[in-house]
């Protein structure tokens, strides 16, 4: 380790660059842990594995295996607690499992499955990262190729370990049947010793998934045999979330196959042969674990850097930056005095507050006066009247122009605030000069907290309440707005408060949520759907959204890309497969798993459309399975990607 920590670690952190790693599974499962410490080791980290659970300490601790953690309190965990997940399955686990799901929750999660991240917002999983298991070659080595048994000394002709549960006994007593010399488990689980005993004698590996539902192939057990240097035949199918390198590496069939399959190799020495060479060299080819580790490390210390101050923020009290307020009115009479006495009572009195009704019919402006005429801390506020409609954006503009201080906190009639509000966050902005948008949550939904999740979030198809941030919550840096002479865009209308986000964004600024609720629940008006001019305006907000979520994506890519968001489609089914290459390709090595997260679930708004206009012939969903980046892009989808071609399973 270096003087002072390892390269990064940041200065002032409150926690040490120790991590202790801590597993509540049994030994057989040591190795996925170990090859994380080794891999964190080897990036500079002093660690120690630990006997016990604990996070009263100063140190980084990393839990393996948890659904058995009891941890004390139901409030979140301190944010030097790191869950890692390699259950497959989770919706259907934590149905089961509510304390586990509580756990994930409550912590940050290194999540090993595509799928399963699929599942972690609709399960309030907000805190986590993707973090897959790889290879690490200083603690798992890869078995030399002259430990290989000749054929007349491998007295096994195929193994499995792990649980036994119905779906894998049924496959290994049908082995059994018919002649085949099976070694697995039967009650009692191997030891590593009697595993790795076994397994040079075994002509096949033998993978089994452990639930019907799941996609996600079973990695750790996968890289076990291979850098064994099996042979092995593995449950797949074309949804199976794995990565490529490894499915060529291995015979990989559907489970009513296995059988079939398990027998045919071990009938073919020349066979076996190629892939006991070919799975080590596909397990060095996947991304280095330490590598995918230094990456999952630097994300955490930034999120736990801002949600350390926003804990900071949430206390601070007395004196603080100088802010404007602006809120724009129409036709809320009925709302518009709360928000007044919202803003009279914050804990940090505004230094200027800026109204613009626009033009209202009904006695919004009177019943403004009203309130600056009883309560004296609204006696300066500057009511701005348009004597004809101008538009949110128009005259979210003429209010900007009269904002002065260091934040401007835009403000919604229907969106109320709690008295702490401007005291957080503009104490926030000022610890946080990176920032330059700082929204918050409410009581009715999580919000993401941090940059990528944010701008990717935006990339949702239609205005609801999914936006990863709420307008009635944003602080913005107003000097980084003056300096740089940005505003609010009339050609995007009520979603100019979104363009100006992306131009803070081009800017080099930062988007966040504070971990708080300082606003309450909006309150959203009737409306009966989308109109011509909102789409036509979000189509124009994503034209500039998608260079920024990818910015090495061509021009000509990125406007394909943009049809995502088009009012209207072709009809043939011809176009509905263009959009999901122009998804897959836009993300294909592209680091931002948030945005390809967004996109997959955009995949399944596409199919929907074109399935309920009956344009999906039979086979459609499995020709897409059948081309590499269209599979590899939609597998962690899982079982659902069929839902749209009626008859077809797994």
């Amino acid at each position: 380790m270096t003087a002072g920590g390892p390269v990064g670690w940041p200065e002032g952190f409150p926690y040490r660059p120790h991590l202790r790693f801590c597993s509540l599974g049994n030994e057989n499962v040591a190795e996925v842990m170990e090859s994380f410490r080794i891999a964190c080791e080897r990036l500079g980290h002093a660690t120690s594995v630990e006997s016990a659970p604990s996070v009263d300490n100063a140190d980084i601790n990393i839990f393996f295996f948890a659904m058995g953690l009891g941890l004390p309190a139901d409030e979140d965990l301190p944010p030097n607690a790191i869950v890692v997940n390699f259950e497959p399955a989770l919706p259907e686990l934590l149905a089961e499992m509510p304390g586990y799901r509580r756990l994930l929750q409550r912590a940050w999660v290194w999540e090993y499955s595509l799928e399963n991240l699929m599942h972690h917002q609709a399960l309030g999983i907000l805190r986590s990262d993707y973090v897959p298991l790889t290879f690490e070659p200083h603690a798992t080595p890869v078995v030399p190729q002259d430990q290989v048994l000749p054929d007349e000394e491998q007295d096994i002709d195929v193994i499995f370990f792990g649980e036994t549960m119905p779906r894998r006994l049924e496959v290994l007593r049908a082995l059994e049947a018919g002649g085949l010399r099976v070694a697995y488990p039967i009650g009692t689980a191997w030891t590593p010793a009697q595993r790795d005993a076994l397994l040079p004698r075994a002509k096949v590996g033998l993978n089994m998934r452990k639930a019907d539902r799941t996609a996600t192939a079973e990695v750790p057990r996968l890289s076990i045999l291979l850098r064994n240097r099996k042979a092995v035949v593995s449950e797949l199918y074309p949804h199976s979330e794995i990565p490529a390198a490894l499915r060529d590496a291995v015979e990989g069939c559907t489970k009513d196959e296995l059988v079939d399959r398990v027998r045919a190799l071990v009938a073919d020495a020349p066979r076996r042969r190629a892939l006991e060479k070919a799975g080590p060299r596909a397990l060095m080819s996947l991304p280095p674990q330490q590598e995918v580790l230094a990456g999952a490390l630097r994300r955490y210390l930034a999120a736990t850097r801002q949600r350390l101050a926003g804990s900071q923020a949430m206390a601070a009290t007395g004196p603080g930056p100088a802010v404007s307020v602006l809120m724009v009115t129409r036709d809320d009479e009925a709302r518009v005095a709360d928000a007044l006495m919202a803003m009279a009572a914050q804990t940090l009195p505004p230094r200027r507050i800026i109204v613009v009704d626009d033009a209202s019919t009904d006695g919004t402006a009177a019943a403004i006066r009203e309130r600056m005429a009883v309560d004296p801390r609204l006696s300066g506020l500057l009511l701005l009247q348009a004597p004809s409609p101008m538009g949110w954006a128009a005259a979210a503009q003429w209010g900007l122009a009269h904002a002065e201080g260091d934040a401007l906190a835009l403000w919604s009639p229907h969106t109320p605030s709690g008295p702490g509000r401007l005291q957080a966050q503009a104490a926030f902005l000022q610890a946080s000069p990176a920032i330059g948008a700082l929204g918050a949550q409410d009581p009715s939904r999580r919000l993401p907290q941090m940059h990528a999740q944010i701008l990717a979030g935006m990339l949702v198809h239609m205005p609801s309440d999914a936006w990863p941030v709420s307008m009635g919550s944003l602080m913005l840096a107003l000097p980084r707005i003056r300096r740089r002479g940005f505003g609010f865009d009339a050609t995007l209308g009520e979603f100019a408060w979104m363009g100006l986000l992306l131009e803070l964004v081009r800017d080099g600024a930062l988007l966040a949520n504070l971990d708080a609720e300082l606003i309450g629940s909006p309150k959203t008006r009737a409306s009966s759907g989308p109109t011509a001019a909102n789409v036509i305006a979000l189509a124009h907000l994503r034209e500039r959204l998608l260079p920024l979520v990818f910015p090495d994506l061509p021009s000509h890519t990125a406007q394909r890309l943009a049809r995502l968001y088009g009012q209207e489609w072709a009809p043939d089914a011809s176009d509905a497969t263009a959009l999901l290459r122009d998804m897959a390709a836009a993300c294909e090595g592209h680091d931002d798993i948030h945005a390809a997260t967004v996109l997959r679930g955009e995949c399944l708004r596409v199919l929907d459309v074109y399935a309920q206009n009956g344009r999906l012939a039979p086979g459609y969903i499995r020709g897409l399975m059948e081309e590499p980046l269209l599979r590899d892009f939609l597998a962690p989808l899982g079982e659902r990607i069929y839902a749209f071609e009626p008859g077809c399973g797994s």
